[in-house]
């Protein structure tokens, strides 16, 4: 298995190939579907900024919506209830929680809203990802309570992670503030 991981990780870094490392994360480890209260602390850059009153309650909001569909599957173009790829669980996640409509896609979502950057990062803001340098936006995910964590769906579904590991920290792409 482990000879099996190199390789992979080699294959992903010589071609840029990102759902190799994925496949390997999700046989390596098992989803992480902890409560979005717990606060595991991955890496050491936290952002400074904390989120005002109103966008506090908002958050509250998106966490209680969140919460009610970790764990869930990824399906590619699903919108929820029962399964989601990305821009589905954030579309959802904010009509939900906020009446906000969202568009549909990843890289619509990234055109769609102010961008700030990673240090005025706060919950409830939009993390984007892109697999091509910048070419297109390829995956997002929701900022959430922890040092550097989001909620995505992807292949092992609606999970909590850190957005800062190494199989996401070289495609972020950027972070957009959604509830101004």
């Amino acid at each position: 298995f482990m000879h099996t991981k190199l390789l992979l990780s080699s294959m992903t870094v010589l071609m840029g190939l990102t759902f190799s490392i994925h496949s390997v994360s999700a046989h390596g480890f098992s989803p992480q579907v902890a409560p979005l209260s717990d606060s595991p602390s991955a890496e050491v850059h936290h952002p400074s900024s904390q989120p005002s009153s109103a966008s506090s309650n908002s958050f509250t909001a998106i966490q209680t919506v969140l919460s009610q569909h970790m764990g869930q599957p990824y399906l590619w173009g699903a919108t929820g209830p029962t399964a989601f790829d990305c821009s589905g669980l954030t579309q959802y996640t904010f009509k939900k929680a906020l009446n906000l409509n969202l568009n549909r896609t990843a890289e619509q979502q990234f055109n769609q809203f102010r961008h700030v950057s990673h240090d005025q990062v706060h919950p409830g803001d939009l993390i984007f990802f892109s697999y091509n340098h910048g070419q297109s936006i390829d995956h997002v995910g929701i900022i959430v309570e922890g040092q550097n964590m989001m909620v995505d769906a992807q292949n092992r579904g609606v999970i909590r992670e850190c957005y800062l590991v190494p199989w996401w920290r070289g495609y972020i792409a950027g972070y957009a503030r959604v509830i101004e």
